[in-house]
């Protein structure tokens, strides 16, 4: 885990998770969570991160070689993964996914269309019309973010 990965001056923070909203997340999207995800959330529920950028080969509707990723969806709150059935229909996004960042035109998410476990990561872009793998999992792509002005 990189140093002061979650921004200090952070409003976005929500009660910290426990074993038992996990648990109860998980039976509601009927998903696994990736066990470095819930150990970030248990550093701190969600928020505005310091890494915000993730490199790509392809361009996105950020730029030509990377997306932006200001925050990672905690449990509960008002960015919240437990939102995702909800914006899944809203934007007409493919099921089978949990959202962890995104502001309606482009979503970062896992992808447990093909898995139940340990999903790669995606990004859905320009409105949910493409999808393409970012990272083949959690901990890769949190090892794999930068900041912008690096």
């Amino acid at each position: 885990m990189k140093k002061s990965f979650w921004q200090e001056d952070d409003e976005y923070k929500v009660e910290p998770i426990t074993n038992e909203i996990v648990a109860e997340a998980e039976k509601e999207l009927s998903v696994k969570l990736p066990e470095s995800y819930i150990s970030l959330l248990k550093e701190q529920n969600g928020g505005y991160i310091s890494y915000d950028s993730y490199p790509t080969n392809f361009p996105t509707s950020w730029a030509d070689d990377h997306i932006n990723v200001d925050y990672i969806r905690g449990i509960g709150g008002e960015e919240s993964i437990l939102e995702s059935e909800y914006l899944i229909k809203e934007w007409g996004l493919p099921k089978k996914v949990v959202l962890i960042s995104g502001d309606g035109h482009t979503w970062i998410a896992f992808d447990y269309r093909n898995t139940d476990e340990n999903p790669p990561i995606i990004l859905i872009d320009h409105d949910g019309e493409e999808i393409t793998e970012l990272a083949p999992d959690f901990e890769s792509f949190l090892n794999g973010l930068t900041k912008l002005e690096d």
